[in-house]
């Protein structure tokens, strides 16, 4: 699941005017050194997400000899010199090796989830001696069950109950209990432009899971295809009943079959409307199988090998001539079904009270081509082309893509598939995260009614051209 980290808030930085004669006080010494601190936090807070630098693991170790017997156990923990930045942009130094005991005792029959967390503590919250000239900023290492925004975390431990004997995990990918979990840490990275969100329409079939398990599949990927977005992987679950009052402003696409669209009562359309409105983005997706169009393909691709197998022979000539009038017959036919489910989406678009102009074709321009990644065709889907549409907020998908996202049950997917698949994905995420975006951009702040002190002088400073 991607973590979300706020932005600092929308608040001026005030620094100290001086001017000869100005009496330098000790609050005014430590008002000048804050303004300086905090644009170095601010910087991390706008530019990075928090989390380790370097270092900072965690190791098992035995009980230091200098504790009370009653505490030399198996609970003791060592972690190691290193360096992280938390979320408010302050740098939090380790500079030797530091021994910890976990505390926490799970229920009686039950298991507990620990974190081990490290905070920044800021000299100045503490108390000081009296006459030192310098103060060392601190670090504070805990346990918690629920660790806050402020904590970066260095492992978790999922503890059994009963007698805890800490251990070393066997396959860092698999700990088990009372093993040391560190799959978790967040490293300090470049913040993303943005996260996308995703729903999902589901009526609870198998088919549904198997799909939201591929969205999920597909939102991890982003992060490795394309870096400068990230995808929360958690999925929304809408069910018809839930739409009709729900909230989608925070998803910026939702993935929805068109059988399911087909049946919406009028109120959960007008949601749908609502969301188009403010950005949002409907991918309709529609099975080969749904339209007919399995059968009609297939015939096509046996018709199109008997092509390409035939040889120049002139003999040939007219069997050539009677497979292309098939084959042209057949894509005649699939136009037709094609533009049929077109036409069922542009009915419920108009129940929406949103209108779609053109045929939806997308150009040599469409930012769904171009955007991160460049096709000129789109993916294959068993052998069979993925047909697309686009009406401003609308996507039409004839084709499920969405069963190659992942990995299916059987491994057989090749590589190659996946991986086309993901980056078409990835255009329709971007694309959808975009425009949602851009859309929103353009949103008067509601409460905003007088122009603040700063632009008021702005304004007063424009001359008038007369």
């Amino acid at each position: 699941m991607s973590r979300f980290f706020p932005f600092p808030p929308f608040q001026a930085f005030e620094r100290l005017q001086i001017a000869d004669g100005l009496l330098m006080t000790a609050q005014r010494w430590k008002s000048a050194h804050d303004y300086h601190r905090q644009r170095q936090n601010f910087h991390h807070q706008s530019l990075h997400q928090p989390g380790v630098v370097c270092g900072l693991g965690v190791s098992v170790i035995p009980a230091p000899m200098d504790v009370a017997a009653q505490y030399r156990d198996g609970r003791w923990l060592q972690v190691q010199p290193g360096i992280a930045i938390d979320l408010l942009g302050n740098p939090i130094i380790v500079s030797q090796p530091e021994p910890f005991r976990i505390q926490s005792e799970p229920p009686p029959s039950q298991s507990l989830v620990v974190y081990l967390v490290v905070s920044y503590v800021d000299p100045d919250q503490l108390r000081q001696s009296a006459g030192r000239e310098s103060v060392q900023e601190r670090f504070r290492i805990v346990e918690k069950t629920n660790p806050s925004e402020l904590d970066v975390e260095l492992c978790r431990i999922h503890l059994q109950s009963g007698e805890v004997r800490l251990q070393t995990p066997i396959d860092v990918f698999f700990p088990g209990v009372n093993e040391l979990d560190l799959r978790y840490r967040q490293p300090v990275c470049s913040r993303p432009l943005g996260i996308v969100q995703v729903a999902q329409v589901t009526l609870g079939t198998q088919q549904d899971n198997q799909i939201a398990s591929t969205l999920s599949q597909l939102l991890q990927a982003v992060a490795v295809l394309y870096p400068t977005l990230q995808g929360e992987t958690e999925i929304g679950q809408m069910t018809p009943q839930f739409l009709a009052n729900a909230d989608l402003s925070n998803y910026d696409l939702l993935y929805l079959p068109r059988q399911y669209l087909l049946s919406f009562e009028q109120p959960v359309i007008d949601t749908l409307g609502q969301y188009l409105e403010r950005g949002g983005v409907l991918l309709i997706v529609v099975d080969f199988e749904e339209v007919n169009l399995d059968e009609l393909l297939a015939v096509k691709q046996e018709l199109q090998v008997a092509l390409d197998n035939l040889g120049d022979e002139a003999e040939l000539i007219v069997m050539r001539q009677d497979l292309e009038v098939e084959i042209s017959a057949i894509d005649a036919n699939i136009a037709q079904h094609i533009q049929e489910v077109c036409y069922s989406i542009n009915a419920v678009a108009e129940r929406m009270g949103y209108s779609l102009e053109g045929v939806g074709s997308l150009n040599h321009q469409h930012p769904l081509r171009l955007h991160p990644f460049l096709f000129a065709q789109f993916p294959l889907i068993n052998g069979q082309p993925l047909h697309l549409f686009n009406w401003g907020g609308i996507i039409l998908m004839v084709g499920n893509l969405a069963q190659c996202w992942g990995l299916d049950e059987a491994l057989t997917l090749p590589r190659e598939t996946i991986r086309t698949a993901q980056e078409m994905g990835i255009n329709l995420l971007h694309f959808a995260w975009h425009r949602h975006q851009l859309t929103q951009l353009q949103q008067a702040s509601p409460f905003t009614t007088t122009a603040s002190e700063h632009t008021q002088t702005l304004i007063e400073q424009v001359p008038v051209i007369e």
